[in-house]
């Protein structure tokens, strides 16, 4: 349990990310596969290496908070250090083309990287993946003269990034946006207030606002938002009217400055299309989705390898805790949440890849076939379908999973993990945010319901019943079946949700548990195929999930949307 570079992540590395496929549609049917998947192991060996060498002045530092000097945020020691390690390596705005001087990492390896940060500091993981994610959208969206100016300091540290959309008044509501954009004389001046902006010190900042000559008719919804891109520094060198008006106290994730903002006349230039700067900041908070869901494994794997190591030390009544049954249940059950999340995440994360791929070949073969142009198109955007109900459920199951088994540690460790010192205690304090920001759990599975009416979910079973049917060997085949039986209960329920939008919302995160647990068990079953210690996983996980689907497809299915006026009625019991 302790190694960083676990054989979870080794087991995709070398056997189930589709290395062919992706080389050869990126970089031509004569690149060294062999070669190029071996850099990447390299990538992912090194940063194991610095993330076990910063985690124990993390863990020391956890009670370290950025602070606020003349409008400047200062990382506290263990952050600015673990940080500079990672930008020494150049494993910093990990998604930026080789043409920017970035690195380019696959989705799956860029998560994994920051899946082994957040095991060691949570708190920096944010500032990386908050760097990534800004250099990426600037990346696609800005025009040349911008990305030139910006991603290759990017790529070498020397900028870091924040993306502000969040307002007083407007949260997942983005539509309530009043943070305004005026155009005039060729410049853009951005004025408002922005909460809760995750470093928020940073140098670059990518802000959503209302354009001024739309502003009055397009106030309540998302159209007439633009992206801009507004550094606190200008390129002359004099100060921006960016400021940081305070940083936020937390209960995890101290080391992370979560900032006001206020931008008084701040100079700015806009990314992408004028009015359709949600769709592009879509992209950011989905990719940051990926990035949280990675945090949450992270965080999770860090407190199970405690409490597992605690479990063998911890002697009662003559023999270590762990060898108590209800402990091993427990510890098992822990192992079962964590690598049902692995696999969602992964699965996801290697599906983005094939698409980027896929949309690079499209984009830079002019001499394709038009057949095989034809079928690339029609695979990509069935891809995309999958992509956007797999993200939302990704975030939502890694990051419930690190709030239960941060949890569950504390309870294993007893007593002492109840201590203000203990290591699983700050663990869970970290692990709660994972399930707020980039989106609540509940918003996440409101999504997962928007893209499953339409029509996602029908894309994505059509695809695992081509996976399913090719495990022929038992017992693989036995517990395919049971799959396959999960698949039908749920198609038989979900036809109740669409009579009543406000039923079909009550009952979005019991169908998005039951679609998680047969996507989940599908991809176990290919991982115990190429390995056969992970049998037991896949068999533990359908078994267990083939009852609770029976049980949330029948409540889906008996229900009515008089359980949404029950809830009011309990709701007013209250005190």
């Amino acid at each position: 349990m302790g190694s960083y570079l676990s054989d979870s992540i080794l087991l995709y590395h070398d056997r189930l990310v589709p290395w062919d496929e992706l080389f050869r549609l990126t970089k031509g049917e004569g690149v060294d596969v062999e070669a190029e998947r071996d850099a990447l192991r390299g990538v992912l060996e090194t940063v194991a290496e610095i993330c076990e060498s910063i985690e124990p002045e993390a863990r020391e530092g956890w009670y370290d908070h950025a602070r606020l000097e003349d409008d400047e945020v200062i990382h506290p020691p263990h952050v600015a250090n673990g940080y500079a390690k990672l930008r020494d390596a150049g494993i910093v705005s990990f998604g930026v083309l080789e043409e920017y001087e970035g690195v380019e990492l696959p989705a799956f390896v860029a998560n994994i990287v920051l899946q082994m940060i957040s095991r060691a500091d949570g708190g920096l993981m944010t500032v990386v993946g908050l760097q990534a994610g800004v250099a990426e959208d600037i990346q696609k969206y800005a025009p040349e003269d911008l990305k030139r100016q910006y991603l290759p300091r990017f790529a070498s540290g020397e900028l870091q990034g924040s993306m502000d959309l969040t307002e007083p008044q407007a949260g997942s509501d983005l539509g309530a946006i009043t943070t305004r954009a005026t155009e005039k004389d060729g410049e853009i001046r951005i004025n408002g207030e922005k909460i809760w902006i995750t470093n928020g010190g940073s140098q670059v900042h990518l802000v959503l606002a209302r354009d001024d000559d739309t502003f009055e008719e397009s106030k309540g919804t998302t159209r007439g938002l633009s992206l801009y891109l507004c550094p606190r520094t200008l390129p002359d060198g004099t100060k921006n009217g960016v400021h940081v008006e305070r940083l936020e106290e937390k209960l995890g994730i101290h080391g992370s400055p979560t900032a006001a903002m206020r931008f008084d006349d701040a100079k700015a230039w806009r990314i992408g299309v004028k009015g359709d700067g949600f769709k592009a900041m879509l992209d950011l908070m989905n990719n940051a989705r990926l990035g949280v869901a990675a945090q949450g494994i992270g965080i999770a794997e860090a407190a199970l390898s405690e409490a597992v190591r605690y479990s063998r030390e911890r002697r009662q009544f003559g023999i270590p805790i762990g060898d108590q049954p209800l402990m091993k249940n427990m510890l098992a059950r822990m192992v079962l949440a964590l690598e049902g999340s692995r696999a969602l995440l992964y699965r996801t994360c290697t599906l983005v890849d094939v698409n980027r791929a896929i949309r690079r070949r499209l984009d830079s073969d002019e001499e394709l076939a038009e057949v095989e142009r034809n079928e690339l198109e029609k695979t990509f955007e069935r891809n995309e379908t999958r992509i956007r109900l797999l993200t939302p459920l990704a975030k939502y199951l890694a990051t419930e999973n690190c709030d239960h088994i941060t949890r569950q540690a504390i309870q294993v460790h007893g007593g002492l993990g109840f201590m203000a010192e203990s290591t699983v205690g700050k663990l869970h304090n970290d692990a709660i945010i994972t399930t707020i920001y980039e989106g609540t759990s509940e918003i996440q599975v409101s999504f997962a319901l928007k893209e499953i009416g339409k029509g996602a979910l029908f894309v994505v079973v059509e695809e695992l019943r081509k996976e399913l049917d090719e495990f022929h060997e038992p017992p693989l085949d036995e517990y395919a079946s049971k799959v396959r039986g999960g698949i039908e209960k749920i198609l038989g329920a979900s036809g109740a949700l669409m009579s009543d939008f406000s039923y079909a919302l009550l009952c979005a995160k019991l169908l998005a548990d039951a679609v998680v647990d047969v996507i989940v068990g599908t991809e176990l079953l290919k991982q115990a195929r190429a390995d056969e210690r992970r049998l037991d996983l896949a068999a533990s996980w359908i078994n267990r999930t083939s009852l609770e689907i029976e049980a949330n497809a029948r409540r889906i299915a008996e229900g009515t949307v008089a359980r949404v006026e029950r809830c009011e009625k309990i709701v007013e019991l209250a005190p």
